[in-house]
């Protein structure tokens, strides 16, 4: 006790046990000697030591406070397992740096110059340990992994395994690099000219994810490249959904002779379309109808030039085009004509294709291409990756390979929402952002699970992985 007691402090016995206090002396005139003040309170002196009060060691403990997002780093580990296992395979020393990238391209858009910052503000640091993520080494990281094709095509194919329709279409990539070789001058959605390069996609249906890409010089939209692409992925059943603008009869004998299926919307005055049967009204007329999303599609076929043709008549869709031309046409000249001219055409889709298949299941296919500009909605809308500030062609490879993988943990959390039906409550950038306000804590040397909020706790309860909750934190890579 004795090493305790300094000057200044006074050791005091209270029911067995010694307790350590400041103590201080002022003189005291009217008892004519000095007189004693008992200061603050030090500590329990014990066996072991001085135990400070409570309130100052949760003082202290605070000084050493850290705190780390957790929740969606944790979800992407666990939701995401099969694409970081065929990066640990194909990527044995750069699959940490690619997952995180991907990661937080994904939450935060991150550009290479914010990835550490991110990267240690994430729990994702002490489940993977140090990480070569910084800008000296990302830069010449993606200049490798766009050298290697293989390894990259390798990685992809583990993703088209199996796929039974796959949808294939294209969509530009700027680039403001002079480096860039493969980039062509062309227009953007705002009318900017500016370089461009083509990313294909192959988009698988019924996994539906998007499964593999190829980049394309900027000028190249030929079906050649559609074939050569379906044939590096290995795919043996995909179909090509096209819009307007890719129907040509060289197109289709080129995809013929490929062994591509195809499914080419026509324009409504295209000479191979045939509204004579939908003119009189008298559905009888009509090869049949079916059910899309509880309203009834009506269809008609026909051959040409040994090609099927399908004219579908969606009602509602006729409605809707009606009442938009007459609004447009209202009070102008000649209303009856210009409408009677157009009327026979209104709520048609008209297809050309080779699928054996109903015409239900054709225009299934031809809805399916929604599903494709979503993916490339999520590309351009949420990861922002259309834009590239990549140094030349090997770069800007290893670049869309990172965000590539983003888009897969994108449409993986799309899957589990669609499939809980949160989707109409939540898109996967709202579901990662409530995910992220779960955090871990670590006091000392223990880490300690926050306090769940409600958003991110039904999320997870949801789609069936609260467990991850539970584990306080050791998700294993």
């Amino acid at each position: 006790m004795s090493k305790h007691k300094k000057s200044g402090t006074e050791v005091r016995l209270i029911k067995g046990r010694y307790y350590l206090y400041e103590i201080s002396s002022v003189w005291d005139p009217e008892k004519g000697r000095a007189r004693k003040i008992t200061g603050k309170f030090l500590g329990r002196i014990t066996e072991s030591g001085m135990i400070k009060p409570k309130h100052e060691r949760v003082r202290e403990s605070m000084k050493n406070v850290t705190v780390k997002e957790f929740g969606a780093t944790a979800f992407l580990l666990e939701s995401c397992k099969d694409i970081m296992d065929a990066l640990k395979l194909e990527y044995p020393h750069e699959w940490k740096s690619i997952f995180a990238f991907a990661a937080f391209r994904l939450m935060h858009n991150s550009p290479i110059k914010n990835l550490a910052s991110h990267y240690i503000a994430s729990y994702l640091s002490e489940s993977m340990g140090e990480i070569r993520i910084s800008p000296k080494a990302i830069g010449p990281m993606l200049r490798d992994l766009g050298k290697e094709r293989d390894r990259t095509k390798r990685f992809l194919s583990r993703f088209v395994k199996g796929t039974k329709f796959a949808v294939i279409d294209t969509t530009h990539v700027f680039s403001l690099s002079e480096g860039i070789i493969t980039a062509v001058t062309g227009h953007n959605s705002e009318g900017e000219c500016l370089p461009q390069t083509r990313l294909m996609l192959i988009h698988s249906l019924d996994r539906r994810m998007p499964a593999y890409f190829r980049m394309l010089q900027g000028d190249v939209t030929d079906v050649s490249a559609v074939s050569l692409t379906v044939s590096e992925a290995g795919i043996r059943k995909a179909v090509l959904i096209g819009d307007k603008a890719f129907y040509s009869k060289s197109n289709v004998e080129k995809l013929e002779k490929s062994g591509i299926k195809y499914v080419l919307p026509l324009n409504r005055n295209s000479s191979l379309a045939d509204y004579g049967p939908f003119m009189s009204g008298d559905r009888t007329r009509l090869d049949g109808h079916f059910f899309f999303e509880n309203r009834v599609v009506w269809h008609s076929a026909r051959s040409r030039w040994g090609k099927r043709i399908i004219t579908h008549l969606d009602p509602k869709l006729r409605a809707e085009e009606e009442r938009d031309m007459l609004l447009r046409l209202d009070g102008k000249r000649n209303l009856k004509k210009k409408f009677g001219e157009k009327q026979r055409m209104l709520g048609t889709i008209t297809v050309i294709t080779d699928i054996r298949g109903s015409a239900q299941e054709v225009f299934g296919l031809l809805k399916c291409r929604i599903e494709i500009e979503t993916v490339f909605d999520a590309f351009k809308n949420t990861i922002n990756a259309d834009r590239t500030y990549m140094r030349d062609d090997y770069q800007l490879e290893g670049w869309m390979l990172v965000n590539f993988v983003s888009l897969m943990m994108y449409y993986r959390l799309y899957g589990l929402l669609r499939g809980c039906g949160l989707l109409s409550k939540y898109s996967p950038k709202d579901a990662l952002m409530h995910l992220s306000r779960v955090f871990m804590l670590r006091m000392g040397e223990e880490w300690t699970l926050s306090e769940v909020p409600k958003k991110p706790r039904v999320i997870l309860e949801k789609i069936g992985m609260s467990d991850i909750l539970r584990k306080n934190g050791r998700v294993k890579v």
